[in-house]
């Protein structure tokens, strides 16, 4: 059978979209509808697909509709379990450490997990800076009494502190002075395999943060080494920070696509003359997710490794391995996992980015005549330029729509913080496998630390060029739609005008 129009092609982009409009549709009707609604619909409307499976359109549509069920259905489940009733007053309750804890003014804010008050919850806590709390580390144990509060906003800021730290799984705030709490041994039976799991893994991080900062000489190139190689991003100076937003640097300090990418390519190099076979595949895309597991499980990571898993896998095949079907399949799994994530900021960005790299890089690539590109060092540069781009378009809207802010240069900066970030990822794990060498390991350390100061000194000069930054953008939910429209309506009819062209050539 023949699919009729293009849109057929991709099928699991299809999937995706239903199931991402009962994801919205469900937290809009959240409270109207339980889950138990949304399941029962989800179970009708599988079962009707199962009776109408002689009847293709039929069945294609109550499969359509069984995803939008799905997604209402595991929203509300989300939802269910953050939204839960808390203890009044003060309790007492033993808790574990689950994040890194950042230190913030007179406080240490990290998140830990309450395991003895009904079923196990997170709770955003913030303790009052001492000696103890200083030294709290993922899987320290804590014995502490205090208020359990629901998420609130803060004042008159227009940032929705409650619906975020909801999203992301915070069932309650709370604050420790320094007698409200003390250290403890406690059980982390009650918490899932997953969830121990990446205890573990980020206590392995921290010995490898401390030894990248024994080995440095710590300061603003530490922090930058820490964020791109491990996902620690607390020690960057807010004014650094500041530096890469502007000059459209700042995704080299979110472990993503681009991260994971050069380990994979750097994974293949060792299984050069086997890099088609199961085994080799198998190994690299473990040891991807090893890495995915001991930064602490981002969701722009696990985007990235879902996508060079199923490029693994399509690619022993001999299937097309980069697709719109691979990222929406990525999102299918994550979005089934953890419906929330939709609401992700850091999401979204990773997918429109990637989507928009393989819609658009190819024919942004092509109009580079082939005389130039048949020039290495030529096609080079514009490949890089094509995957900025293009990443760009996809990102860039976003960006004014959450942080009211576009970066001119990103192209600029692209060509140096790219070839910079490769070096370093690079250099990272020799530094690791060197360590048998003290003397090695110290120089490749010191090495490192000089093409992050290179590359921070960069970033600060293109951040303060006239015209960095457009700042201020004001773009409603309607504007941002409308963007989009534009963007994909211009690369239809540009399709279209060069598909006319050629059939009449």
């Amino acid at each position: 059978m023949k699919p009729n129009g293009r849109v057929q092609l991709y099928p699991m982009l299809r999937l995706a979209v239903f199931l991402v409009a009962g994801i919205v549709v469900g937290e809009q009707l959240y409270g109207a509808l339980s889950v138990s609604v949304w399941f029962v619909g989800l179970v009708v409307v599988s079962l009707f697909a199962f009776v109408v499976r002689k009847y293709c359109f039929w069945q294609t549509a109550m499969l359509f509709l069984a995803f939008f069920m799905l997604g209402g259905c595991v929203t509300v489940y989300s939802l269910d379990k953050v939204n839960m009733t808390l203890p009044e007053g003060r309790v007492g309750y033993s808790a574990v450490v689950v994040s890194q804890p950042a230190e913030t003014g007179k406080t240490v804010r990290c998140d830990i997990i309450v395991t003895d008050c009904g079923r196990p919850f997170k709770v955003r806590a913030a303790f009052f800076r001492d000696e103890r709390s200083a030294k709290l580390r993922p899987g320290d144990g804590i014995r502490a009494v205090s208020v359990l509060e629901k998420p609130a906003n803060y004042g008159t800021s227009d940032f929705d502190y409650r619906r975020y730290l909801l999203y992301h799984g915070i069932a309650a705030t709370t604050f420790l002075y320094i007698d409200d709490w003390h250290g403890a041994s406690v059980s982390m039976d009650g918490l899932t395999y997953l969830e121990r799991t990446k205890i573990a893994a980020l206590r392995f991080r921290d010995g490898l943060l401390e030894k990248f900062e024994d080995l440095g000489t710590g300061g603003q190139e530490y922090a930058i080494l820490a964020a791109m190689t491990l996902g620690e991003r607390v020690d960057i100076p807010d004014e650094l920070n500041d530096d890469y937003s502007v000059s459209g640097a700042l995704h080299v300090l979110s472990l993503s696509g681009l991260h994971l990418s050069i380990i994979y390519a750097m994974l293949l190099l060792l299984f050069f003359r086997r890099r088609h076979s199961v085994v080799a595949q198998s190994l690299i895309v473990s040891a991807v997710w090893v890495y995915v597991f001991i930064v602490g499980l981002p969701v722009s990571a696990v985007r990235s490794a879902v996508m060079l898993t199923v490029y693994s896998v399509v690619t022993l095949l001999n299937r097309n391995s980069m697709s719109l079907n691979t990222l929406a399949l990525a999102a299918l799994a994550l979005l089934v996992a953890n419906p929330l994530n939709f609401y992700d900021v850091g999401f979204q960005l990773s997918f429109m980015s990637v989507m928009c790299i393989v819609i658009f890089y190819r024919p942004l690539y092509l109009l580079l005549p082939q005389a130039a590109r048949d020039v290495a060092p030529v096609r080079w540069l514009w490949q890089m330029s094509a995957v900025s781009v293009a990443a760009q378009l996809g990102a860039a809207p976003l960006v004014a729509f959450y942080f009211g802010r576009f970066s001119c240069y990103f192209l600029l900066t692209n060509f140096i913080v790219i070839p910079a970030s490769t070096v370093i990822l690079y250099g990272a794990v020799f530094v690791v496998l060197s360590g048998w060498w003290a003397w090695l390991q110290l120089s490749l350390v010191k090495l490192l630390y000089a093409v992050v100061s290179l590359m921070n000194t960069v970033v600060s000069f293109m951040a303060s060029l006239p015209g960095a930054g457009i700042e201020g953008i004001e773009l409603n939910l309607l504007q941002l739609a409308l963007v989009y429209v534009v963007i994909f309506s211009v690369y239809a009819l540009s399709f279209y005008a060069r598909k006319m062209r050629w059939n009449r050539m």
